[in-house]
């Protein structure tokens, strides 16, 4: 007995449907006599596309440049939220040996996320089984690797392939990318270009005069040599930023003196979502607990919503001039006397003037303790320079060491350290030399289909990273629908809409404590400067603000001279389906 016809069997009864040919030519050419109605056809004529309506002309090719936490929540969406693998194949490209981004990378003593770990999970894979509240580097890796491995999201990730340079061809509307592996150079090409290398990808040396004339060990803690051995060594540790606020406390437990040269203080914190674990420094998590989370996914799901609830509550801390804000900075000073062992001349030094949060809030369990130890020195004369044997501040004093620690932070300039060439030969190393200026985070006025996670001004401040990484994830994949459903030949932000964003966040940024007093990052290292790094507003605001593409923001060019190329023969898809209720729109 036969089921009736096919979707097939109904495609194929059409006239205006072409069941053979490969859809990818866009405008063809006009018939003799091209006239109509006895005249002649329109400019703007192109030849029936006999498709269904929104059927791509072609498959997007998407590369994607590092293999971190961004990478494999896009991949997520690819492969399996929205199952895009009829309209794309992606390709990632990773400069390291593995996947892993930073946390494969970072692997200095002490290196831990102070963010709960139960909200920096990928919101596809809750782990019921961290062991802590803050977890540690390592366990992050591997919940990482494991997620990977289950999802299988590394299928099209390339190791050791390091994009050297990438240049848009407007006339294809392609970026040509040059791809280094060992000794071989590869030339490739994609229709979208996305930036997955994170905001912390480029570690720097500091700038001080003479720093590689040192003849002991010199290492930067984002490159660090696991086989020196700091047993009874004089250790000088530079910076005071979250990496050092994390590599004091395990140095000092074996080196025979640690030296932190501070250029100026930091606060420390209460950990982000301290008060779910009774304002502790860490939790450990029971069998009991574990096994609960293990059996019962609605009380893991109601205790993560909890902590991100609480996170993004505290918002207000972020206000210049709020109670809260008041409040914080009491607490917080107070909390760091208490922990210097009340040394006033130590909360003095280490205990700053300026806004709780300008700079990156950061717990640090063990660091002003570790200032009470007899084999810990704090040093804030500035540091003139190195030589062979040490350091020389200003004050003229020569410290000598066996090993000098640069825990002194990345570039932050989001210029990328390789050639990216959009529109008119311009650089976005050269548009971006005085400041960073995104749209939304997410892409760049004149760099045509590209998009970028952690843009300048992404929510990288406040709330959950992870929920922020999917958000953007989720506005490409919207963009990515619509360039292949619609034949479009580029997208590129508006200058106008690029500038007239940046200008107005920047007067929402004048009343929050990230434009504060303080040197930051956040502020590309100054003290008085733009801030490029944080979103201006709640990380919530900015789920707002990108739950929607809004393309009255962008050039939109097509591949044809016709943008509505894409209706088709008029009918949709679904009409073929001879399955599918073509009432849908009647609900009562």
């Amino acid at each position: 007995m036969s089921d009736g016809p096919s979707m097939e069997d109904l495609y194929a009864k059409d006239p205006t449907i072409d069941t053979t040919s490969i859809p990818d030519e866009a405008n063809g050419s006009k018939p003799e006599p091209a006239l109509r109605y006895g005249q002649p056809l329109p400019t703007e004529w192109i030849p029936l596309y006999r498709k269904p309506m929104r059927t791509p002309t072609r498959k997007l090719r998407v590369v994607t440049i590092g293999a971190g936490l961004s990478a494999m929540s896009l991949a997520h969406k690819f492969q399996h939220e929205h199952q895009l693998g009829d309209i794309l194949e992606h390709t990632i490209y990773e400069a390291q040996d593995s996947v892993g981004g930073t946390w494969y990378v970072n692997v200095y003593p002490g290196v831990a996320c102070d963010v709960p770990a139960h909200i920096y999970s990928f919101p596809f894979e809750p782990n019921p089984d961290w062991s802590a509240y803050y977890a540690s580097g390592g366990e992050i890796l591997e919940y990482f690797n494991r997620t990977v491995a289950k999802y299988d999201l590394a299928r099209d990730v390339k190791c050791s392939h390091r994009v050297e340079s990438a240049v848009f061809n407007e006339e294809k509307g392609k970026w040509e990318l040059q791809v280094r592996n060992k000794e071989r150079l590869i030339h490739d090409e994609c229709d979208v270009l996305i930036s997955a290398t994170g905001f912390l990808s480029h570690w720097r040396w500091p700038s001080i005069l003479g720093l590689h004339d040192f003849t002991g060990n010199l290492c930067h803690s984002a490159v660090w040599n696991t086989d020196y051995d700091f047993a009874g060594k004089n250790v000088a540790v530079i910076g005071n930023g979250s990496s050092a606020i994390q590599i004091v406390p395990q140095l000092v437990e074996e080196v025979g003196h640690l030296t932190n040269f501070v250029r100026s203080p930091t606060y420390i914190t209460p950990g982000l979502g301290s008060a779910v674990i009774g304002g502790k420094t860490q939790h450990i998590y029971t069998d009991e607990e574990k096994q609960k989370f293990r059996e019962d996914p609605e009380a893991l799901h109601e205790y993560r919503k909890k902590i991100q609830a609480g996170s993004n509550r505290s918002f207000d801390m972020f206000v210049k001039n709020s109670q809260a804000q008041t409040l914080a900075r009491q607490y917080t000073a107070g909390m760091m006397k208490k922990r210097l062992d009340n040394d006033e001349d130590l909360a003095r030094k280490l205990t700053p003037e300026w806004e709780v949060g300008c700079r990156r809030a950061t717990p640090g369990p063990g660091y002003l303790e570790a200032f009470t130890r007899d084999n810990v020195s704090l040093i804030t004369s500035p540091i003139q320079r190195v030589e062979k044997i040490g350091i020389r501040t200003e004050d003229g004093t020569l410290r000598p060491f066996h090993a000098i620690v640069c825990a002194t932070g990345f570039d932050v300039s989001h210029r990328p350290p390789w050639p990216l060439i959009g529109l008119n030969g311009l650089s976005l190393s050269e548009a971006w030399k005085d400041e960073p200026a995104s749209y939304l985070s997410l892409a760049a006025a004149q760099f045509p289909n590209f998009f970028m996670f952690s843009g300048p001004n992404a929510p990288v401040g406040h709330g959950s990273l992870m929920s922020g990484l999917g958000w953007s994830a989720e506005w490409m994949c919207q963009w990515l629908r619509k360039i292949a459903a619609e034949d479009i030949k580029y997208v590129v932000p508006k200058q106008a809409a690029v500038d007239e964003f940046n200008a107005y966040a920047d007067e929402i940024m004048q009343t929050l404590v990230w434009s504060g007093g303080c040197r930051s990052w956040y502020k590309n290292h100054r003290v008085d400067g733009k801030v490029t790094a944080v979103w201006a507003g709640s990380v919530i605001g900015y789920r707002e603000m990108i739950d929607q593409i809004r393309p009255e923001d962008f050039e939109i060019v097509y591949r044809t001279r016709n943008r509505f190329r894409f209706m088709g023969n008029g009918r949709t898809t679904m009409e073929y389906d001879p399955k599918a209720d073509l009432a849908f729109y009647l609900d009562k």
